[in-house]
């Protein structure tokens, strides 16, 4: 059981951040959460390893999972699937 290593807000972010790698803003929207909710994460994330900055654009960081994120998802995919 997996579910105490990571909040359920980032363990959303990521599965985000898996399908496409987006901005702040676009995470806020898409999750319906605050800015500054969502880039308290981002930054906890980030220092955990999990995120990586892919580029900039118009001033806005574009996040994309990093190796460790993908292997983090992954994991609990797998731990969720009927198949487990």
């Amino acid at each position: 059981m997996m579910g105490g290593l990571i909040s359920d807000t980032k363990l959303e972010i990521l599965r985000q951040l898996r399908t496409e790698p987006l901005h702040g803003y676009a995470l806020a929207a898409e999750l319906d959460l605050s800015h500054g909710y969502i880039y308290t994460h981002l930054r906890e994330l980030r220092d955990a390893g999990m995120i990586e900055i892919a580029a900039e654009r118009d001033g806005k960081k574009i996040y994309q999972l990093s190796e460790n994120g993908q292997y983090l998802v992954k994991a609990f995919e797998d731990e969720e699937s009927p198949d487990s």
